[in-house]
């Protein structure tokens, strides 16, 4: 079968796919409304009309082979989109976004507080959920919050924050999960410490001579534990780092937008102004064209300079490849036009690509349609009043 083909025909099983989940969602809705409404008309007592409200949620996860749960899901979900934003739920209707799609808008129409918010969120999201992975649509749901809504979105965090914690699962197989709930901003600093601190680490023991063949997760996972148990620390001198853009207009606090991370997580601005006030913080200016584009330097070498690495990491965020979210360190600065056939070592025609990606564009095997364009800086949300009644 030929790309186009399987474009092609991949595309009428997405969309054949959606509309059967937008029937589900439907046909439980539907079934629910009407059932509950006959319900409510009757005489019975509180109780005994909650009671029965119940029985209708259990005889759909039934008949479905779903879990109550689930059903109630669809029932709250497809209210709130029908009601605050219709326009997802046509676009539903027509198979151009899914049911998980669908569930992540209708978490953010949830918690956004203003009509206007809503409006914004129905012209914008279909087009976006159509086109992007539901990873992809998350992180920009979470932006978008963060930018219409900022006082908010801070009272969500500073409650959320008081919920942090430390749990440890234990497992059948001799191991255990260690979890932590933290702010955004310092999960970010601890990983991209751990992240450091792995790569750091010698790959010939200077002790014994051995190989370390423990791959970076295995690594981490040890230093994380070296850290907690040792009362002396690491013997490393390496100290968490994160890298954050933000839009100088938010940075001095004309706009109150988000500043956001490689991967494009949006973080407070107040922790982003804390952080560009400290001693140890390093700012550098990051010129973008009137459309959010990092603007384009050139060498005259094979490899950038680590300057022109700098803004094309962020520049790129992650891998280039569509859906593919391998942070950015983890990748390689590929040549779209090879070097030795007359490409340039410019930030035009340079992309970054996991190895995986890097390795498949070297045998033949990663077309530029697979590709997403470099990473705009702004994000533009097309929002119309809504026709009165």
């Amino acid at each position: 079968m030929s790309s186009n083909r399987a474009i092609v025909a991949g595309d009428a099983v997405r969309r054949a796919r959606a509309v059967a989940e937008f029937e589900e969602w439907e046909f439980v809705a539907s079934f629910h409304t009407g059932r509950t409404a006959e319900i409510d008309r009757t005489d019975e007592i509180v109780l005994s009309k909650e009671l029965a409200r119940r029985e209708v949620t259990l005889e759909l996860a039934q008949a479905l082979h779903v879990t109550e749960r689930q059903v109630w899901a669809m029932v709250t979900e497809a209210a709130t989109v029908r009601e605050r934003i219709p326009g997802v739920w046509r676009a539903f209707h027509d198979g151009d976004i899914d049911a998980a799609r669908v569930s992540a808008i209708a978490d953010t129409a949830e918690r956004l507080q203003t009509p206007a918010a809503w409006a914004l969120l129905e012209h914008s999201a279909p087009a976006y959920a159509a086109s992007h992975t539901i990873t992809e649509l998350r992180g920009w749901l979470r932006r978008l919050r963060a930018r219409l809504e900022p006082d908010h979105v801070r009272e969500e965090t500073a409650r959320a924050v008081e919920e942090r914690r430390v749990s440890i699962t234990h497992q059948s197989d001799g191991t255990s999960w260690l979890n932590a709930l933290l702010p955004t901003g310092v999960a970010i600093a601890v990983g991209e410490r751990l992240r450091r601190a792995a790569k750091a680490l010698p790959s010939i023991d200077p002790d014994t001579g051995d190989t370390d063949r423990r791959t970076r997760d295995q690594k981490q996972a040890d230093l994380v534990a070296h850290w907690l148990t040792s009362c002396t620390g690491t013997s490393t001198d390496i100290r968490a780092e994160i890298a954050i853009s933000i839009d100088a207009t938010d940075l001095i606090g004309l706009t109150d937008g988000p500043g956001l991370t490689h991967d494009g997580e949006p973080v407070g601005a107040d922790w982003a102004r804390e952080l560009a006030a400290s001693e140890h913080a390093v700012l550098r200016r990051l010129v973008l064209d009137p459309i959010g584009h990092v603007l384009d330097t050139e060498v005259l070498t094979y490899r950038p300079p680590e300057k022109l690495r700098q803004a094309l990491r962020w520049r790129d965020g992650t891998c280039r490849v569509t859906g593919c979210r391998a942070p950015v360190h983890d990748t390689d600065l590929d040549h779209a036009t090879a070097y030795d056939r007359g490409g340039t070592t410019a930030a035009a025609n340079l992309r970054c690509l996991c190895r995986k990606h890097h390795n498949m564009k070297s045998h033949g095997h990663l077309a530029d349609r697979h590709l997403d364009p470099p990473r705009r800086f702004i994000e533009r949300y097309s929002g119309s009043p809504r026709p009165p009644g």
